[in-house]
């Protein structure tokens, strides 16, 4: 649409088309369950976790702390590593809906871990929180009905596309992390 070659009613059937993508991406996030719980919006925010000592069940112990909390659009999860108590990894992970990722919220982890030059020392790494997009945000929707909207649109396309790729690899990171820590401390015990 933004080469110049469709006649605006094109633009207009495609930016129709774009919608109905857009609400279908949102039905997809809003729909999403593991466990019963919405794993991609914020509709499992005011349901409480039960452990399964509470549930009356003979749970599975790991040796490792860990702790989910919870906001109406966000989840934190953290795993504690390490033998003090500062020695955790944490992940932030936001709903992940339309508006969100053209808003510019995705995951960012936050961790503190050692860190080994000579001497073993305590190290923290703050990594910088996601910013929104220059080009629009949530009040700015995907638009394609002129040739400079088309262009502005696939720029926030682009921008989105980055941002599930890092939250992927962020979340991919982490668990390469816990199975390293896993690994470790199966090896230590036999």
């Amino acid at each position: 649409s933004g080469n110049g070659t469709y006649s605006d009613a094109d633009r207009g059937s495609i930016q129709i088309e774009i919608e109905q993508l857009t609400d279908e991406i949102n039905r997809i996030a809003d729909q999403a369950q593991y466990n019963q719980m919405h794993m991609l919006s914020n509709k499992s925010a005011s349901q409480n976790v039960k452990t399964a000592e509470e549930l009356g069940m003979q749970p599975a112990k790991i040796n490792t702390p860990a702790s989910l909390s919870g906001a109406q659009t966000s989840w934190t999860l953290r795993v504690h590593v390490g033998a003090n108590q500062d020695e955790a990894i944490a992940v932030n992970i936001y709903a992940a809906n339309v508006a969100n990722l053209f808003s510019g919220e995705g995951a960012q982890a936050a961790q503190t871990a050692p860190v080994q030059e000579g001497a073993q020392q305590e190290g923290a790494q703050q990594p910088t929180p996601a910013t929104a997009p220059s080009q629009g945000g949530v009040n700015s929707p995907v638009n394609v009905t002129t040739t400079v909207d088309a262009n502005t649109s696939l720029a926030k396309i682009e921008n989105a596309i980055r941002m599930v790729s890092d939250q992927r690899a962020n979340l991919g990171a982490f668990q390469n992390r816990l199975e390293s820590i896993k690994d470790s401390t199966e090896y230590a015990i036999e």
